[in-house]
């Protein structure tokens, strides 16, 4: 018996469309985007009253693009994601803030499923633009789709600052394996000589004999690192 192929680990996909608001049509320095509107920033809907479109008036984190949370007054952008039911979903985006006048502690509320939390930035010695601080949540998903929110929490029209937005699948339900950056069934009775995945690693199996074969999962305390143990039993004539 044979066992062997590890793979290598996959950089797993970001599924919200345009998270550094990077599509032409901005500026100069910047545009203020009211609600209702889903059609200025790919990807996003404006609510709330407005966001500002930054192009030019402070470096974006990432691209050229960011988003002041507050235009005119507090606003809001979300997207809809495709996600899997029950399965879990890790956030991540960098903030700063509108430092020209407001408050110093910029805060922001995002949302997404069931997790919803502030967050803040402290502008203190740090010109708007000039810092991002990355941000993280996870979520688990209850539907198909799932609505990711970003809500100015400042009360005038210099708000937290938002860029490189970025959604990624990180654990699968149970009953599922996290195999090419999706969730597969698992597999409960391979076969001799099949390719068999488990999470970003996959073992080949073969010389089996005519044997009934069950496969129990153990995970390695390596992340991303599994292996099966293969058992085989000989059949009698008598049983």
């Amino acid at each position: 018996m044979l066992i062997g192929g590890f793979g290598n680990a996959f950089a797993a996909t970001n599924i919200v469309n345009n998270g550094s608001f990077e599509n032409t049509g901005c500026g100069p320095l910047f545009d203020t985007v009211f609600t209702p509107d889903s059609t200025t920033i790919t990807g996003w809907t404006v609510g709330l009253d407005s966001i500002d479109w930054i192009c030019g008036y402070w470096t974006a984190q990432d691209g050229s693009n960011s988003i002041d949370m507050s235009g005119n007054a507090a606003g809001s952008i979300s997207q809809d994601l495709t996600t899997i039911a029950g399965a879990v979903y890790d956030v991540k985006f960098y903030m700063s803030g509108n430092t020209d006048s407001g408050n110093i502690i910029k805060q922001l509320t995002a949302t997404a499923a069931a997790s919803s939390g502030p967050f803040t930035y402290d502008t203190t010695g740090n010109p708007s633009g000039t810092d991002w601080e990355l941000k993280t949540f996870p979520f688990t998903a209850t539907g198909a789709t799932t609505t990711l929110t970003f809500t100015s929490d400042e009360p005038n029209a210099y708000g937290a600052a938002l860029d490189n937005v970025s959604v990624v699948l990180s654990r699968c339900p149970a009953g599922f394996d996290l195999t090419d950056d999706t969730c597969i069934p698992s597999n409960q009775n391979p076969v001799a000589g099949e390719l068999v995945p488990l999470n970003t690693t996959a073992l080949f199996i073969s010389s089996l004999s005519s044997s009934a074969i069950w496969m129990v999962p153990a995970i390695l305390g390596i992340a991303g690192v599994g292996i099966y143990f293969i058992q085989t039993r000989t059949h009698n004539k008598d049983n």
